[in-house]
């Protein structure tokens, strides 16, 4: 199917601030293709795209004091959410490539050493691979309630187990550490989804099984249709949408996920085959 993807947002910063954006998904994945897209800002005085230390774009400027603003604009040919199969298949550590090693391991917000205990308690009895993931994914999603605003960017696994409310940073968070503490590569994905209410970026999950990645989301009764990735990471502290080295204030942000039968062109880009870059297209 053909996404049109649209988000914007408006900062006040405190003064000239060095930044980075993570909103610009890589230019083809498993099951995306970015066919057209563009990112106007207002003026900054150095605009460099890089990458990180798990591969994922990130958009770093220098935006001078007062009001900045962001506008980034795509369309992606994406694959169907496929569901996770109940047979595949987890491997053992020895099995593991070395991408997916870091994401057995706990990390600030995913402390899957302190919910062992809870994780065996739970779902140790249930048979090992996709059945024993999509039972965790859905005990989150019945025993943890979606609830904006209660929590915050410092909530952990640790707490969404205790409190049982969230949003889907939680939700994640915690699918993930109990993954983990079973010996489950998980990591957090931020990205697009199709059909959110209300609109907004969203963090789900993927986990290494049958020697790919899947997508879960347990905020989600059933599968979303359409997940486009922005990045991946330990947690959500390694993927969010904008990093800042000075104070500032977000005063206002929106996302847009629709199906379109329209391909972007001028003032865009485009995907080159041959150099895997981002190319200006003639307009």
């Amino acid at each position: 199917m053909l996404l049109s993807l649209r988000a914007v947002a408006t900062y006040e910063l405190t003064a000239e601030t060095y930044l980075y954006l993570m909103v610009e998904p890589p230019l083809q994945g498993p099951d995306h293709r970015v066919e057209y897209e563009c990112l106007f800002t207002s003026p900054t005085t150095s605009c460099e795209l890089r990458r990180d230390l798990y591969g994922n774009p990130q958009r770093h400027l220098v935006a001078p004091k007062g009001r900045f603003t962001y506008e980034f604009r795509a369309t992606v040919e994406v694959a169907a959410n496929a569901p996770l199969p109940p047979d595949a298949i987890e491997h053992l550590p020895q099995e593991l490539p070395a991408e997916a090693m870091i994401y057995l391991l706990p990390s600030r917000f995913c402390q899957s050493d302190l919910l062992t205990r809870m994780a065996n308690d739970e779902f140790r009895k249930i048979a090992p691979g996709g059945r024993r993931v999509l039972a965790i994914n859905e005990w989150v999603r019945r025993h943890v309630e979606y609830r904006y605003g209660a929590t915050n960017s410092m909530t952990s696994a640790i707490d969404t187990a205790t409190e049982r409310i969230g949003v889907c940073r939680d939700f994640a968070h915690l699918v993930i550490s109990f993954c983990r503490a079973l010996d489950i590569p998980a990591r957090y994905a931020s990205g697009y989804a199709l059909g959110l209410d209300p609109p907004d970026f969203h963090g789900f999950v993927q986990v290494y099984l049958s020697g790919v990645w899947h997508n879960l989301d347990a905020t989600f009764e059933g599968v979303r249709p359409a997940l486009i990735p922005i990045a991946v990471g330990r947690d959500a502290a390694d993927v969010a949408m904008t990093t800042s080295w000075m104070p500032n204030s977000l005063l206002e942000q929106s996302v847009e996920v629709r199906e379109s039968a329209n391909r972007l062109r001028a003032g865009c880009f485009e995907f080159d085959d041959h150099r895997g870059e981002r190319k200006p297209i003639p307009g």
